[in-house]
């Protein structure tokens, strides 16, 4: 038999072993990645899962301080008991005070009540809502009954109104302003502001209700202008 025959055969047999060496190492490769794959999921997946849920929370919080509104003016009408919503308030203020409803956003409370209800939780949840929004410098103005406004006030809740309205403002509201012992204007009656005569708030109450500005507002420009929007 010719050499070049027994060459030709032993270059297709190593060929052939090389064949079966590549495919031996891919199908080992797979085996091996496969099984590091597994052994890093069954070792380290709680830490996996931690890493992406720290992630996840991340993203979601920088989405949603990229895209939330600014509120500019925080209301409480506690019991006020009006059939509009809160929502409608909000609505017609933002309208009328020209402000951007895209960047900017107004919370007009009215469904708080401190009496007038049976429940004494929704009471205290109530008063627990205005006790922490003011420590936490959230609120802006507050209405209530007469009795509970000037109990409040005994620790200064209310900011005194002339350091806010001019003299002519204040001499156009004299007969519904509610001065304190010691002089200050710490509020208004609601029966002189038209704005809540307009959405029946206090009306059970024939107007014996005063609304003001808190005295740590953070936003007392706007707190002064939704004042004069209602009178």
């Amino acid at each position: 038999m010719p050499v070049h025959f027994f060459y030709m055969q032993d270059e297709m047999g190593q060929e052939s072993e090389r064949g079966y060496s590549r495919v031996f190492q891919r199908e080992n490769g797979k085996r091996g990645l496969k099984n590091d794959l597994e052994y890093f999921w069954m070792y380290y997946k709680f830490q996996v899962i931690a890493v992406l849920i720290v992630m996840f929370m991340a993203i979601y919080f920088l989405i949603s301080s990229l895209t939330q509104k600014e509120c500019v003016l925080s209301v409480m009408l506690i019991d006020c008991h009006t059939d509009v919503s809160s929502e409608q308030m909000e609505k017609e203020y933002m309208w009328a005070a020209g402000l951007d409803e895209k960047n900017c956003q107004v919370q007009i409370q009215n469904n708080l009540m401190f009496q007038g209800t049976d429940s004494g939780n929704y009471t205290m949840a109530s008063l627990s809502k205005f006790m922490t929004d003011i420590g936490s410098q959230k609120l802006d103005v507050c209405g209530m009954l007469e009795d509970d406004f000037l109990k409040y006030d005994k620790s200064g809740t209310y900011m005194d109104l002339r350091n806010c309205l001019t003299e002519e403002e204040l001499d156009e509201l004299k007969g519904n302003l509610c001065i304190a012992e010691d002089g200050r204007v710490i509020g208004i009656y609601t029966q002189g502001l038209s704005g809540l005569v307009a959405y029946g708030c206090y009306e059970l109450q024939n107007g014996r209700a005063i609304i003001g500005i808190i005295y740590n507002t953070p936003h007392e420009e706007e707190a002064v202008n939704y004042l004069r929007y209602l009178v």
